[in-house]
């Protein structure tokens, strides 16, 4: 059974409300919305997890975030390398941050409120500190807006393991426009 069908530890939603919010976010409404065929194992997994840099095989997040087959503890206790068992989406859809439990790595429909999503896009994402780590492997780098835009759309989506197919177009919040005053209204659209 997936991850993504279970709940939220009791409390880890309403939690979210009371504690602090990212600062220094990038704005992404320049880009593009997704609103269809985002695929995991392609857009998120391959294109970010394994590969986030032109020209490809440079770096990705499973550099560090990996157990490299049981052999080492991953960077941050968050395990994104497809090559290991369990896969990444098992690992973060849900699932309470290691270094915060108040938060979810990635909360299906909500990207303002996943933690994967302010750790790509927030300089100070109130748990940790921006991703790649210390602008890995060049010293700094970012992901492009089209990645951390593509995060969005795709846990806007409802972060599915298949391809998307666009449900949330026809109420699709214009991401990064209103996210200021999201945080500043706990959450809530302005």
């Amino acid at each position: 059974m997936l991850l993504a069908t279970t709940a939220l530890p009791a409390g880890m939603a309403s939690a979210q409300l009371g504690v602090p919010k990212p600062s220094g976010c990038i704005d992404i409404s320049g880009q593009p919305p997704s609103f269809s065929n985002i695929q995991f194992a392609a857009a998120i997994q391959s294109n970010i997890f394994v590969d986030f840099l032109s020209p490809p095989n440079q770096a990705g997040c499973a550099d560090c975030h990996t157990t490299a087959m049981d052999t080492q503890a991953p960077s941050g206790h968050l395990d994104l390398d497809p090559q290991d068992d369990p896969p990444p989406y098992e690992n973060i859809i849900n699932v309470p941050a290691f270094e915060n439990t108040s938060y979810a790595y990635v909360v299906p429909g909500h990207p303002e409120r996943s933690l994967l999503f302010w750790k790509v896009n927030c300089s100070d994402p109130v748990v940790g500190k921006q991703m790649p780590s210390d602008g890995y492997p060049t010293g700094s780098t970012t992901l492009t807006t089209y990645q951390m835009a593509q995060i969005w759309d795709w846990i806007a989506e409802g972060a599915p393991v298949d391809a998307t197919d666009g449900i949330f177009q026809g109420t699709f919040d214009i991401r990064g426009l209103f996210i200021d005053e999201m945080f500043a209204n706990g959450f809530e659209s302005p």
